[in-house]
């Protein structure tokens, strides 16, 4: 058996943009997933956060049953009191978390037998109202001079911006 298959790390990105699926289609993914989990997915209003709810759990879900051979029926996904995911019936890896994101067209999830692990998706999408300069010019007090000269040094606007989110989720990680 390869490592990765008995290793427990995992990185899984699943692009969503084309999936259109009727309601009846949507419903019927949903159904794979036990009962108590659909509210979770249907309380948003907008099908695309409905979309993006349902892929990140059925993920999860497959992360269980794929990773850790767990059976789908007894696979009990908890969170902590802080909200980090974990599965309460995990014995293969005392220590395995995983976490999800998603944003935009991506959702995604990251696993890991020993090390805590995160996972941040950010759609990188052009500032409405403003140029580029402006929008991240908002942000310069939580930035260093070093980390500024580096975003803004000579680059087309979406350089500039894709340099911006990139420290961004730095800074953010740093939390």
């Amino acid at each position: 058996m390869p490592e990765e298959e008995t290793s427990g790390v995992r990185r899984w990105l699943v692009d969503i943009a084309r999936w259109r699926p009727s309601p009846a289609q949507f419903d019927a993914a949903a159904a794979l997933l036990p009962p108590h989990d659909r509210p979770a997915i249907y309380r948003f209003v907008k099908q695309d956060d409905r979309k993006r709810a349902l892929v990140s759990r059925l993920l999860q879900y497959s992360l269980g049953r794929h990773v850790l051979l767990i059976p789908f029926r007894q696979i009990n996904i908890c969170r902590t009191p802080e909200g980090k995911l974990y599965l309460k019936n995990c014995s293969a890896f005392p220590n395995f978390n995983f976490n999800t994101s998603h944003q935009g067209d991506y959702v995604g999830i990251a696993s890991e037998p020993l090390c805590l692990v995160g996972l941040d998706i950010v759609s990188v999408s052009k500032p409405q109202g403003e140029t580029t300069t402006e929008f991240i010019s908002n942000f310069s007090s939580y930035l260093t001079e070093h980390e500024w000269d580096c975003i803004v040094r000579d680059g087309t606007p979406a350089q500039v911006l894709m340099e911006f989110y990139r420290y961004s989720i730095l800074f953010l990680s740093e939390f």
